[in-house]
């Protein structure tokens, strides 16, 4: 039977993933507006070179940034609650540091990877200035800081309206683009604009959240000249970082991939059919913010049988969620890319279905990385995932070779196959470790009597 603190656990859980869900619900309602009029304006292979730019700049973001809220949740939930401001105070200048720190770092990357590789990459002359400008954003798209303070303290409607608002501007500036005609270079600025908006609505809500939270003014000068020693904490923000920069890579250079292998037009139809798959298997995948603060509680009280029990009816709800992607895929999946393209993408019915079944297994590992994270096995997950993509990127390339689009998506279902297996079968032994360190031990036996 639950427990109370379990089902609390559980409750909180589901709650905050429901108000992610319907902020994605929306934000899923608004692309399928701004990107049929972006097709419509510029064109399939239009619209497939601005997916290659965009990509580009994601995965140079993604790989370059360190995901600070991580570091915050696990080090800073602690003193937050105990109200050491000090300390609490010298984990926040941490990670401003490291997001700046690691945003001018991925923007310089950015901006010479295109002057170096833009004509490998298959990039038309046109479009590579353009790009160079679109790279000065990578500076603005590392949002860790103020992500961390607002899921330590609860505010997922804050941070699900700061999304939605960054839809609502690139649907708007979207619609400008599509009534007046304009080219390549405003739909691609209209995302420019939308990453500046977000990072200013995150810092300046992430800013107000902590005036408003912590009695002590925030000093400065531990912005600029540090005295934090926390024993880990770099250990751990390397390691998530690079289990992070790991997922992206393996997500967006599949785009890049076939851009370059095949053409952008292709690129632009795997990229959508991928998108839609994700879409479909978002509200899943939306537990991974709201499981960590309720992990990271479990692991520092050793609550380990509400831990456990937690985590079975989250893979119980994830299983009937697993199975609505599933038959909403294999139904619906052809037709919504025919109308978000508008253009018919022969078997592209197949080509859903296939990626569907890559999302079901990304999905079915959506609790077994956080748990391994916050046990202290982030490196070991990290690992997996390295071998998972030096697996992928061959198997890509020849699969892609024989069989177009579909070889990639066939590529992406044994990717994600790997990490599921691991990863299930490495929680399964932290759990069953943690179980047998927390049976007491059994009385001694009574001597027969003589």
């Amino acid at each position: 039977m639950s427990t109370q603190k379990a089902q609390s656990a559980f409750s909180r859980i589901m709650g905050n993933t429901t108000i992610t869900v319907i902020g994605r619900i929306l934000n899923a309602i608004c692309s399928f507006i701004y990107i049929p009029w972006t097709v419509q304006t510029i064109g399939l292979s239009g619209f497939g070179q601005m997916l290659l730019v965009i990509s580009y700049c994601m995965l140079v973001s993604d790989i370059t940034h360190l995901h600070s809220w991580q570091p915050l949740l696990h080090f800073g939930t602690a003193s937050f609650k105990e109200k050491d401001n000090r300390s609490f105070y010298q984990i926040l200048a941490f990670c401003m540091r490291s997001d700046f720190i690691s945003g001018l770092t991925g923007m310089c990357m950015g901006l010479v990877g295109i002057m170096l590789f833009s004509h490998t990459m298959g990039w038309p002359d046109n479009i590579c200035h353009v790009a160079e400008l679109a790279a000065i954003t990578i500076l603005f798209m590392n949002r860790g800081w103020p992500v961390g303070v607002m899921w330590l303290l609860n505010k997922f409607k804050v941070s699900t309206t700061i999304e939605l608002m960054g839809t609502l501007t690139r649907t708007i500036g979207s619609f400008i683009g599509y009534e007046m005609g304009y080219g390549f270079g405003f739909f691609l600025g209209t995302w420019c604009v939308t990453q500046l908006v977000l990072f200013v609505l995150y810092n300046g809500f992430g800013a107000y959240l902590v005036r408003q939270n912590v009695a002590a003014h925030f000093p400065w000068r531990e912005l600029f000249l540090p005295t934090l020693r926390i024993k880990g904490i770099w250990k751990l923000t390397i390691g998530a970082s690079l289990n992070e920069i790991l997922v992206s890579f393996y997500k967006q250079i599949s785009t890049l991939l076939i851009g370059a292998w095949i053409g952008a037009a292709d690129a632009a139809v795997f990229r959508v059919a991928s998108q839609i798959t994700n879409a479909i298997a978002k509200p899943a995948t939306m537990l991974i913010p709201t499981i960590y603060p309720e992990f990271i509680r479990f692991r520092d009280e050793r609550n380990w049988k509400d831990f456990r029990h937690t985590m079975l009816r989250l893979m119980g709800t994830i299983g009937g969620l697993s199975i609505a992607v599933l038959v909403i895929s294999l139904c619906f999946g052809s037709s919504i890319l025919d109308y978000m393209l508008h253009h018919h993408s022969e078997r592209g019915g197949v080509l859903i279905s296939i990626l569907a079944f890559s999302a079901l297994l990304d999905v079915a590992t959506v609790p077994l990385e956080p748990l391994l994270t916050v046990m202290g096995k982030v490196y070991s997950v990290m690992r997996i995932k390295m071998t998972a993509i030096f697996i992928y990127i061959p198997a890509l390339l020849l699969l892609t070779k024989f069989m177009g689009i579909w070889g990639a998506a066939l590529a992406a279902v044994l990717a994600s196959l790997i990490v599921f297996c691991w990863c299930a079968i490495r929680a399964g032994r932290v759990f069953a470790r943690v179980y047998r360190s927390d049976i007491p031990p059994a009385p001694p036996a009574k001597p027969d009597p003589a």
